[in-house]
This record gives C-alpha cells, structure tokens and sequence, in this order.
C-alpha cells in the first residue's frame, strides 16, 4: 500500500501515523476512516504549489473513494468550514457548494462594486 503514496514531494507513507492536526473534537466515525495516519496527504505544506497540490489532492481522492465514512467526513469539514481535503473535497469543492472557510485563502472571490 505503501508505493501508492509515495511522490516527489511526499516521502512514503509507511511511518508511524502522524499525530492529528485537526481542531476540535471529530465524532465517532473518523477512527474508520481510510486516510487515518496520512495527514501529509490531506493537509498541504505552506506555500504549496499548484502542481503539487495536484498531486497531493489525486492521492488523497484514492483513499476518499472507497472509505466507508466519506459523507460523515465531508460533513464534518463542511460544517466546520475546515481545511484540507476533506470527504473527497477540497476547500474551492466546499466552497463551490456553498460552505465558506472562515478566512478563505486561495479563493476568488469577486468583490461587489456600487
């Protein structure tokens, strides 16, 4: 499982699992969840470029499609305006669909001119 996430810009993912860097509490659902120990694939570095968060984001949505908890997931982060990649969704897929971050960074927004 290992050689499917490894990249050029992500080292394997056959570590010890990463600690959690999300806020708050997650319900009972996210310990089923098939990106558990992954974080580096759903959650990008700092000044991220596009190409890889591509990358990143196309390795994440493998694990996405066949997790049982994707819809309690992408709940969560809806409802929680998180970001990540999140049930299959990036932030601009949240936002798309009506669900705002808190601060968006990274999406256009078109100002409204009187």
């Amino acid at each position: 499982m290992s050689d499917v996430y490894q990249g050029d810009d992500y080292e394997a993912f056959d570590s010890d699992p990463e600690q959690s860097i999300v806020q708050g509490r997650l319900d009972a659902w996210a310990h089923l969840a098939n990106c558990k120990g992954y974080a580096k694939l759903f959650f990008g570095k700092t000044a991220e470029r596009p190409q890889a968060r591509v990358r990143r984001e196309v390795k994440a949505h493998s694990l996405c499609m066949l997790c049982a908890v994707k819809t309690d997931c992408r709940l969560f982060a809806r409802n929680n305006h998180e970001y990540g990649f999140w049930g299959d969704e990036n932030e601009e897929s949240r936002h798309e669909a009506g669900f705002t971050l808190s601060s968006p960074i990274g999406v256009h927004i078109t100002p409204i001119v009187h």
